[in-house]
């Protein structure tokens, strides 16, 4: 069946069909894609934040890490069991590198010295056995929190060992 319009000409049955359902589709394939950006944008986002946070724990980390080399090295200058040395509060690295401000340690807040004296350990080995033992090593417990500018925290606990003589 032939359809004619008023000016004479044939009319094609469907064809205004096919050519809006063109643009339907291709609308729909650009909201899709939209919307994928728009979801991938999100996880990077996300995922940015997540590399802040480990990077930021990471950062702590290290500083009380450092904190507690520092902390080794002071007991290793300790002569006798009652002294406790200080550790005081240090910033890690320049201005430069951290321009944010720098990663710095201390001692940790929870107890009220950083440093103390825990407990004599084992007689020095290597000694002669025929002799009293004059030497043993001492325990001391060192707690650190090293933090990051940004509110990053990380607290370490480690023995150290100090050989001194056994006091009897």
């Amino acid at each position: 069946m032939r359809t004619i319009n008023r000016a004479g000409e044939e009319i094609r049955q469907g064809t205004r069909r096919r050519e809006g359902s063109a643009l339907l589709v291709a609308v729909m394939m650009l909201v899709l894609m939209g919307l994928i950006g728009i979801a991938a944008l999100d996880t990077m986002t996300k995922d940015r934040q997540v590399a802040g946070f480990q990077n930021r724990a990471r950062l702590a980390f290290y500083a009380a890490d450092a904190g507690v080399a520092t902390g080794l090295n002071l007991v290793l200058g300790v002569g006798k069991r009652t002294a406790t040395p200080p550790l005081p509060t240090t910033a890690l690295g320049d201005a430069v590198i951290y321009p944010f401000g720098q990663p710095t340690f201390a001692g940790d807040p929870l107890v009220a010295n950083p440093i103390v004296y825990s407990k004599d350990g084992g007689p020095v080995q290597g000694m002669n056995l025929q002799v009293p033992v004059q030497f043993v090593n001492t325990l001391w417990d060192i707690r650190v929190e090293g933090r990051t500018p940004d509110g990053g925290r990380s607290h370490l606990e480690a023995m150290a060992t100090r050989m001194l003589d056994n006091g009897y």
